[in-house]
């Protein structure tokens, strides 16, 4: 009885793993940009800036961009503030300010959980193109208050950039 019980966890698990790989070679053909910052001791200073260079590859294609964030479940707040400034490759350089809502109002954190770490994929700019192909850099600071200066449970920030259906 046991033996038959190893085998079908052993295919089990075989088959989880087989499809997680089908799925994410299916995914990342759509993906262009994808990077995490983690911020050492799931601490963020007011004036730290977390900068990210993508290369937009084709000016001409819809795109769909991401703000990745992972909390803790200590993080003592629902929301989260950002200062985004986007330079491109010419021209204008571009001063976002966006709030995040990482919990309902009932407090249940909305990003995707995995013990005490939760991850939410943020939609920031949806079905939208880039005027020039090429460099881009996007700075983010985070603008939450605290009396050290410092946001405690943002264990990692990240953009990935994707390719519109």
């Amino acid at each position: 009885m046991m033996k038959a019980f190893r085998i079908v966890k052993l295919i089990g698990v075989r088959g989880l793993l087989f499809a997680g790989v089908i799925l994410l070679f299916s995914c990342s053909k759509k993906i262009v940009f994808s990077d995490y910052k983690p911020l050492q001791g799931s601490k963020w200073h007011q004036d730290s800036i977390l900068r990210f260079d993508m290369t937009v590859p084709d000016s001409t294609k819809i795109y769909n961009l991401f703000l990745n964030v992972r909390n803790e479940g200590r993080y003592p707040y629902s929301n989260l503030w950002l200062f985004v400034k986007i330079t491109p490759p010419k021209g204008k350089v571009l001063n976002d300010t966006i709030e995040l809502s990482l919990a309902d109002p009932e407090g249940k954190w909305l990003g995707y959980g995995l013990g005490d770490l939760y991850d939410l994929k943020y939609p920031y700019k949806q079905a939208t193109f880039f005027p020039q192909a090429g460099y881009y850099r996007f700075e983010v600071r985070q603008g939450m208050r605290s009396e050290d200066g410092f946001l405690k449970g943002i264990h990692d920030f990240g953009f990935t950039l994707e390719k519109s259906n």
